[in-house]
C-alpha cells in the first residue's frame, strides 16, 4: 500500500463531485468550496495471514465551504455530507471500486470552524477507514 497513491486516488475520485476544488494533500492556500485529502490517524500493517491486508484508519477528507454565518455555506456543506444525492462525498467514495483499496467506509463526519487568512469558514472532516492489499511476504 502506497499512501501517496491512495490519497491521490481518493482526490481523483472526489474530482467527480460537482463544484469542489480538490487537493490531494493539505495545501498552502484554499478557495472554498474545497475538499482536502489529509493524512490518516494510523496505518496497521499485516492484518491477515501472510501480510495480506493493511488497514488505513481515520483518513480525513476536510470540506471547507463558505463563511460560517452564510446560509449558502450551510446549504452547500449539507449537500456534501449527505448520504444521498450527486454531491454526496459518502456515495462518491463508497460506490467506487478503488485500485488502491479493497474496502472503503466513510465512518463519520465532524463539524468545525477553521480560520484561513483571517476568515472563519465552516468545515467538515469526514473520517474514512480503508482495507488495502498488503505486500505478501517473500
Amino acid at each position: 500500500m502506497n499512501l501517496a497513491s491512495l490519497m491521490q486516488e481518493i482526490a481523483t475520485r472526489l474530482g467527480t463531485v460537482p463544484g469542489l476544488r480538490i487537493h490531494a494533500q493539505p495545501p498552502k492556500t484554499i478557495t472554498p468550496p474545497a475538499a482536502i485529502v489529509s493524512y490518516p490517524e494510523s496505518v496497521q500493517y499485516d492484518q491477515t495471514y501472510g501480510r495480506g491486508m493493511t488497514r488505513v484508519e481515520a483518513l480525513k477528507v476536510w470540506l471547507v465551504v463558505g463563511i460560517v454565518t452564510d446560509r449558502a455555506g450551510r446549504d452547500s456543506l449539507s449537500e456534501y455530507v449527505s448520504d444521498e444525492g450527486e454531491k454526496s462525498i459518502k456515495l462518491c467514495l463508497e460506490d467506487y471500486e478503488g485500485e488502491t483499496w479493497d474496502d472503503l467506509t466513510v465512518a463519520s463526519v465532524e463539524f468545525d470552524v477553521v480560520t484561513i487568512a483571517g476568515v472563519d469558514y465552516m468545515a467538515a472532516g469526514l473520517t474514512i477507514n480503508l482495507a488495502c492489499q498488503g505486500t505478501p511476504a517473500a
